[in-house]
């Protein structure tokens, strides 16, 4: 049987990445440089998850998906819903993707 990627993992995944990324580097809402704290933060919360829920994409595995859903749960709400409007939702749109990947997938026997 051959096995493929979970593709909504992979997209919640990057989309994290990509978002903390400008979130730390290319903010529109500050001129202010992020501190190494807030970069520790970040790499800590949410890349790290991302790697995780990544790597548990390609190995097709529910239950590093979940543990990257939960992981990243605390920051991506307060980062999706603590400044509205904003496009910083986007963050909650990757939380629902783990969900979604994670509940698509079959647990392994």
């Amino acid at each position: 049987m051959k096995r493929s990627i979970s593709h909504l993992g992979v997209y919640a995944s990057l989309g994290s990445m990509l978002l903390c990324c400008w979130f730390l580097f290319w903010n529109p809402y500050s001129e202010v440089v992020a501190s190494r704290d807030t970069m520790l933060l970040l790499l800590v919360m949410l890349i790290a998850p991302a790697g995780v829920g990544l790597i548990g994409s390609f190995l097709k595995n529910r239950k590093l998906l979940i543990v990257a859903f939960i992981w990243s749960l605390p920051y991506g709400l307060y980062l999706a819903l603590a400044s509205l409007p904003s496009f910083w939702y986007l963050f909650g749109v990757t939380l629902l993707l783990y969900l979604a990947a994670a509940l698509r997938m079959r647990p392994r026997p």
